[in-house]
């Protein structure tokens, strides 16, 4: 199966106290790197996380963040600090001495004084964020996952276009490399007859011939593209990750074609190879964003 290295996927749950928004971005990447942005305190939260998302992909830089937000009609807490609150107290008193001022606090003078009402931070059990993470996190790596075998079944048909456009140029070079064996022998037809004669030249001239065919020969070269065309179909059918194995198969394509232009000497070859090697880089990219 093709999947792409790019994605998003979020997931949400919902607690009596609290919503919980997990988000993953994946990106292309050689290997597979995990960051994520956690609270301090949910340190084993963050190991459950990256031990799923480990197990659900292979490759890409994947970025995970949560979002958690505090429902409104979960319950709330205010704690009074009563030493502040009473030291803010007698200080009033000592003004008062001096300072004429009304002898009770209004609530909203209360309020302003700094640090006497705190509201009390939501405590949460690691189990509740454990189970919250994991219900959030399994629905978005799911979306993920969704979306990036979505892309990567588009990546799959532009490679077989690719490799079908490939196909032509590599019949183009089959068809008419054997040419360059029939001009070569026309032109030392040429030559030698004006050295030697008869049976001589005949011998000669074989020998010359076989010489240059076996050194263009690239018969093994072709049929090595005509594996490695099997070997990309299939491995775009496979279930597991296949970006690094196409990888791999690309380099021995590119090999072979670079090979064949180094043994080619025929002008139509010539331009099938270059052809033949702007389509090759194309794939490669391509290659580059296959999970």
């Amino acid at each position: 199966m093709v999947r792409s290295m790019t994605g998003f996927g979020r997931g949400v749950t919902t607690t009596k106290k609290f919503q919980l928004t997990v988000e993953i971005r994946a990106v292309n990447h050689r290997f597979l790197e995990l960051n994520t942005k956690f609270p301090r305190e949910w340190m084993e939260a963050e190991v459950l996380a990256k031990k799923m998302l480990s197990d659900a992909v292979s490759r890409g830089k994947i970025d995970v963040i949560i979002f958690l937000k505090e429902l409104k009609d979960a319950e709330q807490t205010i704690q009074i600090n009563w030493p502040l609150l009473n030291a803010f107290l007698r200080a009033k008193e000592e003004l008062a001495q001096s300072v004429a001022m009304e002898e009770k606090w209004t609530m909203q003078e209360i309020v302003s004084l700094e640090q006497v009402l705190q509201i009390e931070k939501m405590e949460l059990e690691q189990t509740q964020i454990l189970e919250a993470v994991h219900t959030a996190l399994t629905e978005a790596i799911a979306n993920l996952l969704t979306m990036r075998e979505r892309e990567g079944g588009q990546l799959q048909q532009v490679m077989l276009q690719y490799k079908a456009e490939l196909e032509t140029e590599i019949a183009q070079i089959r068809t008419h490399a054997p040419v360059a064996v029939d001009k070569y022998r026309e032109r030392l037809v040429n030559r030698l007859q004006d050295i030697a004669s008869g049976q001589v030249m005949e011998d000669r001239l074989l020998t010359e011939v076989a010489i240059f065919a076996e050194r263009i020969d690239i018969t093994e070269e072709l049929d090595r593209l005509e594996s490695h065309f099997g070997q990309l179909v299939e491995t775009l059918t496979e279930q597991n990750a296949i970006g690094r194995k196409l990888d791999f198969i690309m380099q021995e394509m590119n090999r072979e074609i670079n090979t064949i232009g180094s043994k080619n000497q025929s002008t139509i070859c010539s331009a099938a190879v270059v052809q033949a090697k702007t389509i090759l880089e194309k794939m490669r990219e391509q290659v580059q964003n296959i999970e």
